[in-house]
């Protein structure tokens, strides 16, 4: 994996995972608790996502492997994961199958909610996850997964980062900057949803490729 491929990655996976979508849920759960505790809250979930990233660096691809299910199986339905993801960011709201109705109620009523729902499943999601491991598969090696490892932990570092300073951040984008962000994260989300599908479709039927 060369450095562009490694930057794209970790940019595909800042996009997905999306801590500007987070911005409110944390804000909003943490309601009526002390700064310290929001913040604490912030570098929890993201030190969360990056374990999540990291574990399905190494475990996904031998998981799906056990499964019998394909690469270009497993390239389409998370291409499709994340271009839904992608259309969520373009009209600017949390996507359900980051975070449905039930699991808002839910974290109301829990003590810690820097795991569940922040960090899974509302920014390391489906989307996220599906990413990680088609990339394993697309660039194999110890190497390669070592690689995308300090990549994952590096997301997970911005997040936590972004989420430590979520008030101020709040304030100075606004809604409207944060809605801004997130639609061009969309559009970009996209275009790397299209990419994936594509190989997918390519390697289930490789006479599409006019070979």
């Amino acid at each position: 994996m060369e450095f562009s491929q490694l930057l794209t990655y970790f940019v595909s996976l800042l996009v997905i995972c999306n801590p500007f979508s987070a911005l409110p849920a944390l804000l909003g759960l943490t309601h009526g608790r002390s700064l310290q505790e929001k913040r604490r809250t912030g570098v929890v979930s993201g030190f969360a996502v990056a374990v999540i990233l990291v574990i399905c660096t190494w475990i996904g691809g031998p998981l799906l492997q056990f499964l019998g299910i394909t690469v270009s199986a497993f390239q389409c339905a998370g291409g499709i994961v994340v271009f839904m993801l992608a259309l969520s960011l373009l009209k600017a709201e949390v996507s359900p199958m980051k975070q449905t109705s039930e699991d808002q109620k839910e974290a109301l009523h829990k003590d810690s909610i820097a795991v569940v729902p922040l960090a899974i499943p509302l920014m390391a999601g489906p989307g996220a996850i599906s990413a990680v491991i088609v990339q394993v598969y697309s660039f194999p090696g110890v190497f390669n997964q070592l690689i995308m490892s300090v990549g994952g932990i590096a997301v997970g570092a911005v997040l936590g980062i972004i989420l430590y300073f979520a008030g101020n951040v709040e304030k100075m984008l606004g809604r409207s900057g944060i809605n801004i962000v997130n639609r061009i994260g969309g559009l970009i989300l996209a275009a790397i949803a299209v990419e994936t599908i594509a190989k997918g479709v390519i390697g289930l039927f490789p006479r599409l490729s006019g070979g």
